[in-house]
């Protein structure tokens, strides 16, 4: 036997190679928590796909190198984003990727600091981070309260009244952690692992939140003075909202509505945002159309106009009060502006947009109260949100604080065509209402035109009554909150 033969074979080292991240699994699994979690916003109680549809992601990102773990879940909050908000497309597709781009590096940031989704410590810090993306979202950059994942549970009325405490993030806090109870109960099993104790206890937090929100809806209704409202959905087409051809019919469209809601005998009739096709203040045939209106329909009549202060040379996007006998009562100026819509911020950057077609309103300064009386006679306050002004907790609370009895939001969702947003919108508006425990009411050139109560739960909306269609439908809806 040859020395060549006694040699002892060579034992096959194992490869350290790892998988590509993006590997057709991987990439499967991102989409497929996308679709999952971006179903759950659709309404019709598909809110339940959101408290496992991150389970694919996290099996994604499961114990792979940092660098792995990143661009995973960039393309994630892309995917994600792209298939919550597409509907901005209409109004602009460079914007819509730029700005999907920019939220997806939250989840990055998210997962950078995450511990591997199986080991115990996640259960804690992976939602705790979450909840601080979500908060950041809404600072960084003028904010942008839009996609958080709690907003998925509007329908879920008893779960959602700890929002009052907790606000829309301790819904998602409950969710992510869910979602992080099942991923770890599976990976055990995987394992042939006996599953720890410590994993079923967080789920407290979610009996804690429900046996909250039993109790509330068991308790007194929250109230406030009576006041009857009508709000009116013109359904007027984005194309047609602002050409000189179509603005005589589009005023007597908005007469028409508000003459007949005007026989239910409402304290107030409420107007989409920039309703009248021109600027109220400075035409005079628009002016006087808008007193003949009120004197009609014989109430308060709330209207949304542009406006321009001839002092400062500025504009801005304004709500205007008009009495039952047409005298112009006071008037509110929009104070959060849509960035590259309204304005162009930090115009030493973004300059070169200067003779693009994009607005130059100014923010109004004040969170403007406007009284109007009951049928009691009573004096009832109420505050005007302006397009996604609700979208902002904090703005909204300055008003209740200041001693609004209700909300009123007028909004112009046409831009964005058949589309999720309305719902997406009307979504964002229940955490309003719950967090400051007031009615809040809805006035959509075409969208969702409704009245949220106290509780959360939409009592009435401008609908078709044969398709039960909500949004690009003509209409007015009457109800008497209290």
């Amino acid at each position: 036997m040859t020395r060549k033969n006694l040699r002892k074979p060579r034992r096959k080292s194992k490869s350290t190679k790892t998988a590509p991240w993006f590997s057709f699994f991987n990439i499967l699994c991102l989409l497929l928590s996308a679709i999952l979690i971006n179903l759950s916003f659709l309404g019709h109680y598909l809110g339940i796909l959101a408290w496992f549809g991150l389970l694919p992601f996290l099996t994604a990102i499961n114990n792979k190198p940092w660098k792995q773990k990143l661009l995973l879940s960039f393309l994630f909050g892309f995917m994600f984003f792209l298939g919550l908000i597409y509907w901005l497309v209409h109004v602009s597709l460079f914007g819509l990727l730029i700005l999907c781009l920019y939220l997806a590096l939250e989840f990055s940031l998210w997962s950078v600091f995450l511990p591997e989704p199986s080991h115990w410590s996640s259960l804690i810090i992976g939602p705790a981070l979450w909840i601080l993306i979500e908060r950041l979202r809404g600072v960084l950059f003028g904010g942008f309260f839009w996609g958080m994942l709690g907003y998925s549970q509007f329908e879920n009325i008893a779960l959602i009244q700890s929002a009052d405490k907790l606000g829309v993030w301790g819904i998602s806090f409950a969710i992510v952690l869910i979602n992080f109870i099942l991923f770890q109960i599976l990976d055990q099993r995987k394992h042939g692992n006996k599953i720890p104790v410590y994993v079923y206890i967080p789920i407290l937090y979610l009996v804690s939140i429900y046996t909250y929100g039993w109790t509330i809806l068991n308790t007194k209704p929250f109230s406030q003075p009576s006041c009857k409202l009508s709000m009116i959905q013109p359904n007027i087409e984005q194309e047609k909202k602002w050409d000189s051809d179509y603005a005589s019919a589009n005023m007597n469209q908005l007469q028409q509505l508000s003459v007949l809601a005007g026989k239910d005998n409402p304290d107030l009739i409420v107007w989409p945002e920039t309703a009248v096709p021109g600027y109220i203040l400075d035409e005079p045939r628009l002016y006087n159309q808008v007193i003949d209106i009120a004197r009609q329909a014989k109430t308060h009549l709330l209207i949304g106009s542009p406006r321009e202060d001839y002092l400062s040379k500025q504009y801005y996007n304004s709500v205007f009060l008009f009495g039952a006998q047409g005298n112009l009562k006071r008037y509110h100026d929009k104070l959060h502006l849509v960035p590259f819509g309204e304005y162009i911020p930090y115009k030493n950057i973004f300059g070169f947009l200067k003779n693009s077609p994009i607005a130059d309103f100014s923010a109004g300064k004040n969170h403007t109260l406007f009284q109007i009386f009951n049928q009691q006679n009573q004096e009832v306050n109420f505050g005007v949100l302006i397009c996604f002004e609700d979208t902002f907790p904090q703005l909204v609370r300055k008003f209740k604080q200041q001693g609004a009895d209700f909300m009123v939001t007028v909004t112009n969702e046409a831009w964005f065509k058949h589309s999720t947003e309305p719902l997406q919108h009307t979504a964002i508006s229940v955490f309003r209402a719950i967090e400051n425990r007031c009615w809040f009411t809805r006035s959509a050139n075409t969208g969702i035109s409704c009245f949220i109560d106290p509780y959360g739960i939409i009592k009435a909306k401008v609908q078709d009554k044969t398709t039960k269609a909500d949004i690009f439908v003509q209409g007015f809806t009457t109800y008497q909150i209290d």
